[in-house]
């Protein structure tokens, strides 16, 4: 019997909870708020105040807790249909909405042929008029340039730390004379292995350095979680010391 694949997500809409006080807006706007966050560990709590605060009910905030790089998300879908002509839209921050300069185009310009108005309290965006659909743009613009430069910063840091040999991620937990030793005991990668209680994968990919020229730079004890983050591992009296 053929597999049906995972089955749509539906949205369940639950009332926002906060310690602010909702008090109704005096010239009576219909407000429509959205609150996202990336993953489920992650709170949007400070969102949902700030929205109340401004003056969207608990029960019209919709929330995510998914990424923002595509639009495919069951609350902003649920938030998109609930729109009508005339209501305002409020996001804490532009990149609540999403985090591609393109979506943020296209959900501003189906907003706007929608009569739908969009309200971004932490940048003050509005985008009533001509000038606040502008500035819409060119933050948005502005911030996928932020993410992007700091990618690359990132990526060209990593790229140099490979070249000296500094391996990224957890702490070595045995040095290269350590896996040559137990190589020439056991003969083969499945008894090094055995010997030193790690996966063959670990001896391999070491095989595979010292083939291409290089060698673990810091001794076994030193962290090698990246550029700056060496960890010293201190014995208890030396964690003593002021």
């Amino acid at each position: 019997m053929p597999k049906r694949g995972p089955k749509p997500k539906h949205y369940v809409h639950k009332i926002a909870e906060s310690v602010v006080k909702w008090k109704r807006p005096k010239d009576g706007q219909m407000m429509i708020g959205y609150a996202r966050v990336s993953t489920s560990d992650q709170t949007n709590q400070r969102q949902i105040d700030e929205l109340i605060k401004f003056g969207v009910a608990p029960e019209d905030i919709f929330q995510d807790k998914q990424s923002g790089k595509t639009l495919d998300r069951v609350a902003w879908k649920a938030c998109f249909r609930d729109l009508q002509k005339g209501d305002l839209l409020v996001i804490y921050s532009l990149d609540r909405l999403g985090r591609n300069l393109g979506d943020l185009i296209e959900v501003e310009k189906q907003l706007y042929q929608k009569g739908v108005r969009l309200k971004v309290i932490q940048q003050d965006i509005d985008t009533t008029n001509a000038s606040g659909r502008m500035i819409f743009h060119i933050l948005g613009a502005l911030a996928q340039w932020e993410r992007e430069w700091n990618w690359e910063r990132t990526k060209h840091g990593l790229d140099r730390a490979r070249e000296r040999g500094i391996v990224g991620g957890q702490p070595a937990k045995h040095s290269d004379k350590q896996i040559r030793d137990a190589l020439k005991e056991a003969k083969t990668i499945s008894g090094a292995a055995k010997l030193l209680g790690c996966a063959k994968i670990t001896i391999i990919r070491r095989q595979q350095m010292w083939a291409d020229g290089r060698k673990l730079q810091l001794p076994v004890g030193l962290g090698q979680g990246g550029i700056g983050r060496g960890r010293l591992n201190k014995t208890p009296a030396q964690k003593r010391k002021p």
